[in-house]
């Protein structure tokens, strides 16, 4: 269908001709009517008169060159006909908004324009439904508002300028140093490097079609407050076939950045890679190198898997892979085609490719694989759960109350197949040690308790001493794995657990390469496209409207004083630092000191310039195990409520050690107590 005929059929014509003439009528009003213009004039003397926003909206910066904003000078098009929430029937013939898209000038000095795109932008609201409020409102009040959304969020048109061929999919592609200048563009950063990893995933768009999302994402490290950056995504029908156009603008764009540093408002910024991440299928793919369960797929040595009967399975260990011996092309059997990955400057493509995913790994891996077994009988012949211990098991799970900084709560074992990678992670650090005692055999038990003492010790810098140790741990669960299972269970999984140690010795403990936020991230992308006409275009979009909300001048600040003290009726609850909180009660009241006491939360105040807590202590603490270590080593300890003393005493807050989650398996009487890892101080 031509042009014409789809602007006819979709009534655009008619609403342009209808537009046009209307300023025709208005512009000849305005110069033989008298007395006309001073609606004009009056309407432009109130932009003069108001205060610069409060949060600047500067022009978003492309890799070659700015994006292309709706024009200033345009009348306002009619935006219910060129929304991009379309109905399927009409997008047959949609006309391209972009190139067919007018709007009034953005009202950059007026202070409730700027508080409404912010309202807007973070409750997500469709652009016809703001641009219904910007009708009303400019209807029934004498504030100064376009009529159209795409105006007030700056949305920017013919994006697709700006994206790439690759294969049969596009790639747009921002880069870091426009990245963090739209993040930096009104406040200068606070330090002088950054160091980052760089996320690849990719995930399916829609359940009714092929379309796949692949963004490349970047986490900076020593700055974790930041938000994870979007450098560049890729849409398609299928992941990208071609690895080099997809890789090469984001290899290119770090080599450039490594030698020049990042220029963000006359600050120079030098600029590191630390780790590449993502999960096992796409590591394969961004490295070139056999999928699991491939003979020779794992990525860090040299083990080469057998097949037991439908099966992969990796036995014992292996000589590790160098890059030296990958760049030669000595992996004939494990590299499968080159990646543009390898022409980064000074990256170790074997020991920077990391695969010390907590979320992956841990829990969505090993954790989840045993609780199945536990009750599907996944781990045959290892023998299974029957349904009354089953049933036992999930009464006593859903009646569990985490603390609030642990935002889902515990789930029946028949949601095991929904639960999220958080619910298996506080089940593995909070609930598997007193749970699963006398459920499962003792061989077991203490083969678990291996795998739970090493991914604790993984997880804080604090436990840094222990390192060497938990890596020896966890070589041990995966030697003992098939006495306690079945050697058909030795997957990927459990042979990358004998891994993990090097990657937190070289990058840190598990939350520095969590994937957890990341995760976060790629499904909040995912639900940037409101049809499935047009999809990097809407992401594209979105993104951009979104740097006004994630600017580091713009972000919903916090301001909340730590610590501080909160009154909510007649309690007194204590803020001490961000997702760390005590108030009365048995979920949020447990606490550890310094001198190892556990204390219970009774009220606190400010005297003399510090806080100080009254609790109550318990008298005696039991160790939850003594072998194959002392689980006071990781803050585990048993009590009962009934040796909780009556005498109050008084911690002032610096010798809080930790917020403790106590967990009850008996309605409250014994109490299984576990650190909330990430208020330990190192």
């Amino acid at each position: 269908m031509d042009t014409s005929k789809r602007l006819k059929k979709s009534g655009v014509a008619s609403k342009r001709s209808k537009a046009i003439w209307e300023r025709f009528e208005k512009e000849w009003e305005e110069e033989n009517l008298p007395g006309t213009s001073s609606g004009v004039d009056q309407q432009a003397s109130s932009y003069g008169n108001v205060q610069p926003d409060a949060v600047e909206v500067a022009d978003i910066p492309m890799e070659s060159e700015a994006a292309d904003y709706v024009s200033d000078d345009d009348e306002d098009a009619d935006c219910s006909v060129l929304e991009d929430d379309w109905s399927e029937g009409e997008l047959e013939d949609e006309v391209n908004e972009d190139e067919y898209f007018d709007a009034d000038e953005a009202p950059e000095g007026n202070a409730y324009a700027s508080r409404l795109r912010i309202w807007a932008l973070t409750h997500k609201i469709t652009h016809s439904a703001l641009s219904d409020l910007l009708v009303l409102t400019r209807e029934t009040t004498n504030i100064s508002l376009p009529r159209c959304a795409k105006t007030l969020l700056k949305t920017p048109k013919q994006v697709e300028r700006h994206f790439t061929a690759v294969g049969e999919g596009q790639l747009w592609y921002q880069g870091i140093q426009s990245t963090l200048q739209q993040y930096y563009r009104s406040v200068p950063p606070v330090i002088r490097l950054i160091e980052a990893n760089i996320a690849v995933d990719g995930l399916p768009m829609h359940n009714s079609g092929p379309t796949q999302l692949w963004p490349i994402l970047m986490h900076i490290v020593n700055l974790p407050a930041l938000p994870i950056m979007v450098l560049g995504v890729f849409c398609g029908a299928t992941k990208p076939s071609c690895l080099e156009g997809f890789l090469r603008p984001l290899v290119d764009d770090i080599n450039r950045v490594l030698v020049q540093g990042i220029d963000v408002n006359g600050i120079i910024i030098d600029f590191r890679l630390k780790a590449i991440v993502a999960d096992t299928p796409a590591r394969a793919f961004i490295k070139g190198v056999t999928y699991p369960p491939g003979l020779e797929a794992c990525i860090k040595c040299k083990i080469v898997g057998s097949h037991d009967g439908t099966k992969t399975i990796y036995e014992g260990t292996a000589e590790v892979r160098t890059d030296k011996e990958f760049r030669n092309g000595d992996y004939v059997k494990h590299q499968k085609y080159y990646t543009p990955l390898l022409d980064i400057d000074e990256v170790d493509i074997v020991t920077q490719t990391t695969i010390a995913d907590d979320l992956h790994l841990f829990a969505l891996g090993i954790e989840k694989k045993l609780l199945k077994g536990f009750t599907t009988g996944a781990l045959h012949p290892f023998p299974k759960w029957s349904k009354q211990e089953q049933l036992e098991i999930s009464n006593i799970l859903v009646r569990i109350e985490y603390p609030s900084e642990i935002h889902r709560k515990p789930r029946a074992l028949k949601y095991l197949g929904f639960w999220k990678g958080s619910e298996l992670s506080a089940f593995l650090y909070h609930v598997s040690i007193p749970l699963l005692k006398n459920r499962i055999s003792d061989l077991a038990y203490e083969h678990h308790k291996l795998f739970f003492i090493a991914v604790n010790l993984f997880s804080s810098r604090l436990f840094e001493k222990y390192w060497k140790y938990a890596g020896q741990l966890l070589e041990q669960f995966v030697l003992e794995y098939s006495t306690v299972y079945s050697r058909t269970h030795l997957t990927i999984n459990v042979h990358n657990l004998l891994h993990v140690a090097a990657d937190v010795e070289n990058f840190g403990p598990l939350p520095f390469l969590s994937t957890y936020r990341i995760e976060d991230k790629l499904g909040f992308m995912k639900n940037l496209a409101r049809t499935g006409h047009r999809t990097l275009n809407q992401i594209v979009c979105r993104l951009i409207e979104l740097t006004q909300l994630e600017a580091a001048d713009a972000r919903k600040k916090d301001d909340t004083v730590y610590p501080s003290l909160k009154v909510k009726k007649d309690e007194v609850i204590l803020l001490v630092k961000p997702k760390f909180m005590l108030r009365k009660g048995n979920r949020n009241g447990w606490f550890l000191t310094q001198e190892d006491q556990i204390v219970r939360y009774c009220t606190a105040e400010k005297s003399s310039g510090s806080y100080f807590i009254e609790g109550r202590f318990l008298k005696e603490k039991q160790l939850t195990f003594s072998q194959p270590c002392s689980s006071a080593i990781i803050y585990n300890f048993t009590a009962r409520v009934e040796d909780l003393s009556q005498e109050i005493v008084r911690v002032e807050l610096k010798e809080i050690k930790c917020k403790l989650v106590a967990v009850s398996l008996d309605q409250g009487n014994t109490f299984y107590f576990s650190p909330l890892l990430h208020t330990l101080e190192s």
